[in-house]
This record gives structure tokens, sequence and C-alpha cells, in this order.
């Protein structure tokens, strides 16, 4: 049988935090391995998802765990990005990654396949 993400009480439920951290109203554990916490964000891109996650142990995500964590909990479908801030807006207190989840048909504006939006065109 495989493991599957666990619904657990939320930073909002529990009333804990300040800031971004205390609107997460969503925590998810799987097979004791990762946790994440999620908070919709209404932007002009429209309802996107600010996933943090991080694992157990504290160590680093690969990136191939950051894609199955993306498509475990929100769809293969589904468009997510991480984000490298300027060092001014950089927040640096937990060993914690963020993914930034958009709305299902959204098309990031850039890519690297001749399909996508930024690559459209350019031949004809």
């Amino acid at each position: 049988m495989e493991a599957k993400w666990i619904g657990k009480p939320s930073p909002k439920s529990m009333h804990k935090g300040t800031g971004w951290f205390a609107e997460l109203n969503k925590a998810y554990v799987y097979n004791g391995e990762y946790a994440a916490m999620t908070r919709e964000i209404n932007t002009r891109w429209g309802k996107v998802i600010h996933c943090a996650v991080r694992n157990t142990d504290g160590t680093e995500i690969s990136w191939k765990d950051k894609q199955w964590i993306k498509d475990s909990l929100f769809g293969e479908d589904r468009i997510a990005i991480e984000v490298f801030p300027a060092k001014d807006r950089l927040v640096d207190a937990a060993n914690m990654y963020h993914l930034w989840v958009f709305p299902k048909g959204f098309e990031l504006p850039f890519g690297i396949h001749d399909d996508d939006v930024s690559e459209r065109g350019k031949n004809g």
C-alpha cells in the first residue's frame, strides 16, 4: 500500500505564528519524511498556492523530490516555481523551501520548450 499525504492541524487552525506563517491554513505530512503547509494568495494571475515544505531531518530536498511533492500534492498538470529573491527580500529563518503553485491552465511567459509561450512564433 502506497503512503499518502495526511492532513494535520495547520498554524492558522492552532493560532500559531505571525505574518505569512500564521496564514498557512492546510498542513500535511508524508510517511514521516516530509511536511508541507499551504495558503492561497489572490494575485493578478489568479489564486496562487504558497507551499512551504521541508523534510523531517532538516536536510536539502533534491529537485526531483520537489517535483514529486508538487505533483503529488497539486497535480502533474500544475506549474510551480521556486523563487530566489533579491538579498534584501531574503527570509532564511528555517530550512524550508517555498513553491508557488499556479492555477490549472496557467502558462509562464517563458520556458525552454518550443511550445512555451516565449518560444511560439519565433521561427515563422
